[in-house]
């Protein structure tokens, strides 16, 4: 009974010795943390990561409460994963994965679309991707650690957000040629939408109802190589185009 009476003394100095030691070193300066690494997608600005992570620069790495960290950063608009390790002896490494970038959209500013048809503000624009215009103005305050609310954006806005993905999506399933030329979505009214395509900005009319037979029917004339690097087509017309020059 001695025996295990003192066997467990032993054990639990050991154990307490042991935390005492762990805390002390993890007070170190040597362990406060010099640098935060962060993986992210363009469209994510690296100083609004920091901010929100709530990390701080030169405070021990072992008192920065990661978990809480991955929680706020879980709340951008568009982020799906988070992953944060500690790199000894004092940095933090953060890596965030988003939705895909599917198209641009312009208001006041150059805001990214994703699949989800979430809308995420750009920090620094390098894809080349085609530009939804036509939509109501979205100011820059209502802009909240990198994304728009969704409730600044009406409800008709948010159908033709489907509608523009809708129609990029099926024009690069009918045409690559098409989809890498296309550089703006433009919607006119609520039953029209205006495609412009480089080199020579072709101007291309469709109907939004049967936008998907007018597209077939566009990826057709590009192949007989009707569609050229000029002109306007007005294909809101059922079966008839109408072509003319700019």
């Amino acid at each position: 009974m001695k025996k295990l009476l003192g066997a467990f003394i032993i054990v639990s100095l050991a154990v307490v010795t042991g935390r005492y030691v762990y805390l002390e070193l993890s007070r170190l300066p040597f362990f406060n943390l010099s640098e935060v690494e962060i993986k992210c997608p363009e469209n994510i600005d690296r100083g609004d990561v920091l901010e929100i992570s709530g990390l701080k620069i030169g405070e021990s790495i072992f008192y920065q409460d990661l978990n809480k960290a991955t929680d706020s950063l879980l709340e951008i608009r568009g982020v799906q994963s988070v992953k944060i390790r500690r790199l000894l002896p004092a940095s933090i490494r953060i890596n965030l994965e988003t939705d895909e970038l599917v198209l641009f959209v312009k208001t006041d500013k150059i805001y990214g679309l994703t699949k989800s048809q979430k809308l995420l503000r750009v920090a620094n624009p390098k894809n080349i991707l085609p530009v939804v215009t036509g939509l109501s103005v979205v100011k820059s305050q209502n802009v909240r650690d990198g994304n728009i609310k969704s409730n600044m954006l009406d409800y008709f806005d948010k159908v033709k957000l489907c509608y523009a993905i809708d129609v990029y999506e099926e024009m690069r399933m009918l045409s690559e040629n098409l989809a890498n030329r296309l550089s703006e979505i433009h919607f006119t009214g609520s039953d029209r939408i205006v495609l412009y395509f480089d080199p020579g900005g072709v101007k291309v009319l469709l109907p939004l109802q049967g936008r998907r037979k007018a597209l077939s029917r566009l990826s057709v004339l590009d192949f007989n190589g009707i569609l050229g690097n000029s002109g306007s087509f007005d294909m809101t017309g059922g079966r008839m185009v109408v072509r003319r020059r700019i």
